[in-house]
Formats: C-alpha cells, structure tokens, sequence
C-alpha cells in the first residue's frame, strides 16, 4: 500500500463499499444513504488505533450541508468511558437517524500473510474484540436498528496463528522424508481449523493468549487508515 498503488487500493475498496453499502441499504446507484462511521478501538494503542485514525481522516458533511449525509464517531473503549461502543452507537443512533452505521475496526490476522496488508468487509456487523478474546456486545442490525456492515484490517496476529503457519512449512518439510512420513500425513489429514484449534489448545493454557505485532506496526496502522479512510470518501462523496 505503498507509491502509486496506494490510490488504485483505495479504488478499488471504494467499489466494494458501494456494492457493500448497495446489499445492505438497497439505495438506487449513485445516492448516498445518511450513513455514520464508526471508529472502533484505542487511539492511545498503536496496534488497536486503525477505527479512531479512519475517522480522524473521514470527510464528514453532516455539520457543513443542508444535505450533508455523513457522519463519524471514535466512542473510545469501555476503559476510558465505562460504556460499552454498542450503548454509544445506539444512542447516536437514535439521536441522528442514520440509514446504515459502517464500523471500522482493527482485526487479528488468523495468517501472517494477511498481516498488514488485508482489507475485510462483512454485511454481518462486528463484535468488537472478539478477535482478541474481549467479547463486547455486537454491532449488527439486530443490535442497531439499521444495518451495520463492518470493515477492518489486521495488524495483530495470535500467536497461535504464527505457530500454525510454522507447523504447515513443517509438514511440507516432512512429506520428503520417508522417516517422518507418518507425521506428515497425520497433518495432512488436519483441517486448517482443527490445527489452530489444536495449537491454541497447546499454547495458551501455558502462555496465555499472545498476540503479535509487527515492528513497523506504526507505518502499517498509518498507510491502512489512510487507505481505508480514502476508500470510504471516495464511494462517498466521489473522487476529489
């Protein structure tokens, strides 16, 4: 997401929100429904900052035209206002009365190759930190009272993830050697999920449910919300 490819990222994204947006809402092509972006996440945490900075970069227009349709919240984390994102939106949504509620938020990576350098998009909302194993209430239509497709990216991912990753080379390893055959097929024969869940089994009840970042987590966090918050002005409000 880096020089010339960052803006064709945000393209791209944008032509995704709009057919998101379009499931989701049923507006005619080219209206834009009154829409409120959700921020979630920590400002003050590197790797849990993507909701806040998406938003810190969003064209709002609700405050500046009569027919202003967009608007965008950063609710923060229980720890800072004792409440739950989900009360904060509901009462903002009652107030405002957007059409549909897109949260944005940082998601752990279940591969290291999507660390960093993948965009998910849901129509089924979100439950913020699930991917962390903080269960908060969800932010789904049910929940809201409109519909509240989600988007993030991972900059994190379980450690459990990483060791899966490495047990996967492993077994490419082992299958050319007629000594640890046996071992190989007994992999092979694993789905990806019973592995993770094999692994997670082994690790956290020892190490607890570690999660890692990579070094670089501050660029990675900068050029996402950057790309993701173009994405989201461009289905918006049109290329600049």
């Amino acid at each position: 997401m880096t020089g010339g490819s960052h803006r064709e990222i945000s393209r791209v994204l944008a032509e995704q929100i709009h057919v998101l947006l379009g499931r989701t809402v049923g507006k005619p092509a080219g209206e834009a429904p009154r829409i409120l972006v959700v921020g979630l996440g920590n400002a003050a945490v590197t790797s849990d900052s993507l909701g806040p900075k998406v938003c810190r970069n969003l064209a709002v227009t609700r405050n500046l035209l009569p027919e202003g349709r967009v608007s965008g919240i950063a609710p923060g984390v229980m720890a800072q206002t004792g409440m739950e994102a989900a009360e904060v939106i509901r009462g903002i949504v009652r107030e405002t009365k957007p059409e549909v509620v897109l949260v944005v938020d940082a998601l752990a990576a279940r591969s290291v190759s999507r660390l960093g350098n993948t965009i998910q998009l849901s129509d089924a909302g979100i439950h913020p930190g699930s991917g962390v194993g903080n269960h908060r209430n969800g932010l789904t239509r049910e929940s809201l009272g409109v519909p509240g497709p989600a988007l993030g990216a991972p900059p994190v991912a379980r450690a459990a993830a990483i060791v899966c990753d490495t047990v996967e080379a492993l077994g490419d390893v082992l299958a050319g050697r007629p000594e640890t055959e046996t071992v190989s097929r007994i992999l092979e024969e694993m789905t990806d999920a019973e592995k993770y869940q094999f692994i997670r089994e082994l690790l956290e009840p020892r190490f607890g449910p570690l999660f890692v970042t990579p070094k670089d987590v501050d660029d990675t966090i900068e050029r996402l919300s950057y790309t993701i918050s173009e994405g989201i002005n461009i289905a918006l409000h049109g290329e600049a």
